[in-house]
């Protein structure tokens, strides 16, 4: 009956996901496969394989399955992968990133006769999803077809998991098609119990973000990087990621505020979603800013040094990192929940976020209480904060050290969630 009330749901929102469609370009990225309609030459290529099915929704998941995706590659090579993911962004950062992978699909609508349909041309041996990402029809139709489901890195905020306990009647019924929960943190560990899960699906096996491979620069990248943005080693360089508005005029409006005292220090911009830049992009020029954008980068003469970059391309930031003395993740000041807080403490540089971080709460902890992590209220900490520690580099050196030994210590998670792959997989 659950099943029931969510498709006649579905079927009556049909005309407002039209409407989102049409008036906002980034869900029409993909949108013909999506529908389930899957290129024939995919579709040969894919009959008769069995892959492993991998789902990871955006940038950050994707970047979050890296390591299990080698790892599986590693033990499994005659396996062939197929990664779905619902964003663009995703899909392009994919690409680029995970030459494992054999195929990439853009995930399904949840559409009974859509899902169907796509699992029948997959046809998976096996389904893993990183985080927690729902979708019942979906789950019904691996369950009916006997294909094993898997949840790796599985977290649920603290809202998803009293919109699932509202509907329990109903969630409880589609999480159980789940075979196995690998949960990030005792956090979600117990959230997915209140939903009703049986605990003997659910363990505990980390954030696999801890395991991700952070590429070493040596003097050599960091200084052709440098000379690629038109600065030198007397440049400060403040970076802010992921941003969302109205983060970027809080960041600029702080960033004026130090350029009166810190005329050497820069500012690399990189808005989270990239439908933003333009809009970004005006914003900066309204502040009178001198800058440019990264694609736009080899265009510009070199004797012009800008005060700041627009970080436009995709898959850049995590290295981009490497360059900061300090790092702002945005998603923080905005109710957003926050992003990656690991990326920059793989480049021993410490992290400042704002109070919105329920999607990483656990993490913003520990980062917070080691040292490694700064939490502010509002701008005017932002600055605060900022400016101390463009006046104490010791400062910057310990807390980044610190960050560093935190994702030491907590590697491990890949390991544990291929445990678990490996029991599907023979």
């Amino acid at each position: 009956m659950g099943y029931f009330f969510y498709n006649v749901l579905l079927v009556i929102t049909i005309p407002f996901f039209l409407f989102a469609l049409a008036i906002r370009g980034k869900y029409r990225a993909g949108f013909k496969q999506r529908m389930g309609f899957i290129p024939q030459q995919l579709h040969k290529q894919l009959s008769g394989v069995h892959p492993i099915w991998i789902h990871a929704v955006s940038v950050g998941e994707v970047m979050a399955s890296i390591p299990i995706i080698k790892k599986i590659k590693s033990e499994y090579p005659h396996k062939k992968l197929v990664l779905s993911t619902i964003t663009a962004t995703g899909n392009q950062t994919a690409r680029q990133k995970i030459p494992e992978v054999d195929f990439f699909i853009y995930f399904p609508y949840d559409f009974l006769f859509v899902v169907k349909k796509v699992i029948n041309i997959i046809n998976p041996c096996i389904f893993i999803h990183t985080e927690t990402e729902i979708w019942p029809n979906f789950l019904y139709i691996l369950k009916k077809n006997g294909i094993p489901s898997v949840i790796v890195n599985g977290r649920i905020s603290a809202e998803s998991c009293r919109r699932y306990k509202f509907f329990g009647w109903f969630f409880k019924e589609v999480f159980d098609k789940v075979s196995i929960f690998g949960m990030q943190s005792i956090i979600d560990y117990q959230r997915v119990i209140k939903i009703g899960v049986d605990p003997q699906k659910v363990l505990i096996t980390g954030n696999m973000k801890f395991d991700q491979q952070i590429p070493e620069l040596n003097e050599e990248v960091k200084k052709n990087l440098l000379q690629s943005f038109n600065w030198n080693n007397k440049n400060k360089i403040f970076i802010a990621g992921s941003t969302h508005a109205p983060e970027e005029e809080i960041i600029l409006e702080v960033f004026q505020r130090l350029i009166k005292e810190y005329p050497f220090l820069v500012l690399i911009l990189a808005p989270r979603h990239p439908e933003r830049f333009f809009e970004v992009e005006k914003l900066i020029r309204k502040k009178g800013l001198t800058y440019f954008r990264r694609s736009q980068a080899k265009e510009t003469p070199p004797s012009f040094s800008p005060q700041v970059i627009l970080l436009d391309t995709i898959g850049e930031l995590s290295q981009i990192y490497s360059l900061g003395n300090i790092i702002f993740v945005g998603g923080s000041l905005v109710n957003i929940g926050g992003h990656n807080l690991l990326e920059p403490l793989g480049y021993k540089k410490p992290v400042i976020f704002g109070p919105y971080i329920q999607n990483v709460l656990e993490l913003g902890e520990i980062l917070e209480k080691s040292g490694a992590g700064i939490l502010v209220a509002n701008q005017e900490e932002l600055y605060l904060k900022v400016q101390s520690l463009l006046k104490n580099e010791e400062e910057i050196f310990h807390r980044g050290e610190c960050g560093f030994q935190i994702i030491k210590a907590n590697q491990g998670a890949t390991e544990k969630n291929m445990a678990i792959i490996r029991q599907f997989l023979g």
